[in-house]
């Protein structure tokens, strides 16, 4: 699972590939903590329909309103924009700019240093 130190201004915005097919978006200050309580079914919708896998995750340098304007963004966009992200990571930044005016501090995670439990 990804190790990251805790830091007052790191997020993390997620998307999950679910069991049904759908994607789920979150952001979280630990993310290896948060996708255990997904896998777990502590949280209301992956209950449900459990996480196959993280499909993308971006690292944020910024505050927790800019996290959850993304998350919201994200969550709104169709299921072809989030395919978008999901094979084009560094996507994000250029969408945030044009469509929300956000200059985010935030950079794509590499998926590989991603190592399960």
């Amino acid at each position: 699972m990804v190790k990251n130190k805790k830091n007052s201004d790191v997020f993390w915005i997620y998307i999950l590939e679910c069991e049904n097919g759908n994607y789920y978006t979150g952001y979280t200050r630990d993310l290896a903590r948060r996708y255990q309580q997904h896998l777990n079914g502590k949280v209301k919708y992956t209950r449900s329909f459990k996480p196959i896998r993280i499909a993308q995750c971006w690292q944020l340098f910024d505050e927790v309103g800019i996290a959850m304007k993304i998350e919201r963004f994200i969550k709104s966009q169709t299921r072809i924009t989030k395919e978008t992200l999901i094979n084009s990571p560094e996507k994000l930044s250029q969408i945030l700019q044009r469509k929300l005016n956000l200059h985010p501090k935030s950079q794509p995670f590499d998926l590989s240093k991603i190592i399960e439990a």
